[in-house]
């Protein structure tokens, strides 16, 4: 992962939580945060070089997930 294009995951998910967080249970809430501070953590620590962490990437789409089927109905649509 680049480091604009993990800078901008970062914000896009801080941005979600902010908007959804009492939707979202304890669970997905700290699913989350321990997914901003990993890229974070990516971010201060590796500024220069490309990442390529495939597990945190994956974390952050599941976690995405979590909150778009919180807040939708879309399981509904896909029946």
């Amino acid at each position: 992962m680049q480091y604009h294009a993990l800078k901008n995951s970062i914000a896009t998910l801080q941005k979600l939580r902010d908007a959804h967080y009492s939707q979202l249970d304890a669970g997905a809430l700290a699913e989350l945060d321990d997914v901003l501070q990993q890229l974070c953590n990516m971010l201060e620590g590796s500024e220069k070089r490309e990442l390529e962490h495939e597990e945190i990437v994956f974390r952050a789409l599941r976690i995405t997930d979590i909150v778009i089927r919180a807040v939708s109905n879309i399981t509904d649509w896909m029946k």
